[in-house]
């Protein structure tokens, strides 16, 4: 019994190759499912300090916005497991340009934020649980912001 057992070892072990002896397989993981999600926030955060270069007197207002979305960057690049600093993945869409008036950047803002919270709540439904609590918090944040936009 015990020659046979070693038999069968050495047939199962005669299959394999030895490292080095031929092409290697790599492994690639997935691409983060956050991934997408981060790049809309960079581009959130990046509009909304255009629309603060443009027109200065709103940073009270759009300042501290601006910041929360800031901190979802680093927050995001956190869970993924990407440096805080960059390079972040880039958007799919550009903002194009920006409205010289004040009022229609604030409700291209707004319109942003909508379009930022649903995102944030759907990856937060499709997400594992043990990132559902981030991406609520991103998801409330976005509403907030929302009602202070209009």
């Amino acid at each position: 019994m015990l020659a046979a057992a070693a038999a069968a070892a050495a047939g199962v072990v005669a299959g394999c190759d030895r490292p080095g002896s031929g092409p290697t397989a790599q492994w690639h993981p997935a691409p983060d499912a956050l991934l997408p999600l981060l790049a809309a926030t960079v581009a959130l955060r990046d509009r909304y300090g255009e629309v603060l270069a443009a027109f200065p007197a709103l940073q009270g207002r759009l300042g501290p916005l601006k910041d929360d979305h800031a901190q979802h960057v680093v927050a995001l690049a956190r869970e993924i497991g990407i440096s805080e600093e960059g390079p972040f993945p880039a958007p799919s869409a550009s903002g194009g340009a920006l409205s010289t008036e004040q009022g229609a950047a604030l409700t291209e803002l707004a319109g942003l934020e909508k379009q930022g919270r649903a995102d944030a709540e759907g990856a937060c439904l499709a997400a594992p649980s043990y990132r559902a609590a981030l991406l609520g918090s991103i998801a409330a944040c976005r509403a907030g912001h929302i009602e202070i936009l209009t």
